[in-house]
């Protein structure tokens, strides 16, 4: 009798520990989603206020840290003074604009933030202010991986992808290597090239070049007034048209003609998405 006593002891504290580490496990794994933050791209032209309003729920909610760099224009502190404005208007209530362009002034404002929005201007002269080497793209990454959110709009947008297009549409109008410059971005959305205002300046033959100049990675084009989240790993569009393009067996071929000579790309296997409100597509 005292064995089976002792027994059914050790079996409750067995069945209690099981308890007990399956709970735990349920908890580190929604704190693991948890981390899991979120990348959101309109694609220029006027900001959608539900946009903003999802940007700061994102964050945490009307007290989470927000910070705008606004170092894609020529003047970053009247540039994001508009933008604080913006989110203030929606209820933010610790937005804080960053018009220095040291860079420590920048990484000590993003290791409190829970949120990073950049506004439009020219996506170039924002990784010329804050390259790889400075340690600033690290620490918007940062920022999505313990669960915040970073986006922004047009050349905000841009700036997301891992590359990102830097020139107007391919040279001579053709699909050669090259004809789509691209340089590197942020990279919070690794193996994509963003592109914006991309219906309403018929950019469509921009991102066909750079992707098929760039085999495995998506071309994600996102129209004015049009915005989507990226989370888990899947975009999901919430206003407007958002297109996205896969290029598969990219194929090159040397073209000598009398205006030059190039290297001609092709696929025979190539999707073209085009996402709708509601709709969404695993990247």
């Amino acid at each position: 009798m005292i064995f089976g006593a002792r027994l059914l002891r050790v079996s409750a504290w067995i069945a209690a520990g099981l308890i007990f580490m399956t709970g735990l496990a349920a908890v580190r794994a929604g704190e693991s989603h948890r981390r899991g933050g979120a990348v959101l791209l309109a694609g220029g032209g006027e900001t959608p206020r539900e946009a903003v309003q999802e940007f700061i729920r994102l964050a945490g909610g009307a007290d989470a840290p927000i910070v705008i760099l606004a170092h894609t224009q020529a003047d970053p502190s009247a540039g994001g003074e508009r933008s604080a404005t913006m989110f203030r208007e929606q209820g933010a209530r610790q937005v804080v604009a960053v018009p220095d362009m040291q860079r420590e002034a920048v990484l000590a404002s993003l290791r409190e933030a829970r949120g990073v929005w950049i506004p439009g201007g020219d996506q170039n002269r924002f990784m010329r202010a804050f390259p790889e080497s400075s340690g600033v793209p690290q620490a918007i990454r940062d920022v999505v991986r313990r669960g915040g959110v970073a986006g922004g709009t047009s050349a905000g947008a841009s700036l997301m992808g891992r590359l990102m297009p830097i020139g107007g549409e391919p040279r001579n109008g053709s699909l050669t290597a090259g004809a789509c410059p691209v340089s590197d971005g942020l990279g919070l959305l690794p193996k994509a090239i963003v592109d914006q205002h991309f219906i309403a300046r018929n950019r469509l033959l921009r991102l066909l070049a750079a992707t098929l100049d760039h085999p495995g990675y998506v071309g994600i084009g996102v129209n004015e007034g049009a915005w989507a989240l990226v989370r888990n790993g899947k975009l999901e569009t919430h206003r407007g048209q958002v297109v996205v393009i896969r290029t598969a067996r990219v194929s090159r071929t040397q073209d000598r003609r009398a205006s030059g000579e190039g290297v001609l790309l092709g696929s025979d296997r190539i999707t073209l998405q085009v996402l709708l409100a509601g709709q969404s597509v695993r990247l």
